[in-house]
């Protein structure tokens, strides 16, 4: 079961946090409007992540690290998380969000949960830190 997401009936100091990291994210996508690698502008708005979450699993079962048994969950799963892509593996699900501010907010309300940019990687709870390290490794150089 997913986390509720609201913050309506959350603290006054977890709404301030949420706003903080909702104003963060726009005014990055300000600042970067477009420039740097990796970073291009569609409408107006910046595009921090060209690759699709295939592509991120792609790239993890090149580094030689286990992505057993690959399921594209998106149509199942996505309408109710919020996110536009998602695969799960038995090792690893991989998630991406229509924006950097709705990736943070999933992972933070996420355990066993990693977010670089818009992707969100959730990992199987009896996995050792030191392995999540290298599958988090491999999608932030991906993605930066």
């Amino acid at each position: 079961m997913v986390p509720e997401l609201s913050i309506l009936g959350a603290t006054p100091r977890r709404r301030l946090v949420v706003a903080v990291i909702c104003a963060g994210a726009v005014v990055a996508a300000a600042g970067c409007h477009g420039s740097g690698p990796g970073v291009t502008s569609q409408g107006g708005v910046a595009i921090f992540n060209n690759l699709s979450v295939e592509d991120l699993i792609a790239s993890i079962a090149q580094a030689k690290l286990p992505v057993p048994n690959p399921r594209n969950v998106t149509a199942q799963e996505c309408p109710t998380i919020g996110c536009i892509e998602k695969v799960d593996t038995d090792t690893v699900a991989v998630m991406k969000f229509p924006t950097t501010g709705k990736a943070e907010l999933y992972a933070g309300a996420t355990p066993q949960s990693f977010q670089v940019t818009d992707v969100v990687m959730t990992f199987d709870p009896g996995m050792p830190a030191n392995e999540r390290q290298h599958y988090e490794q491999v999608v932030t150089r991906d993605i930066q």
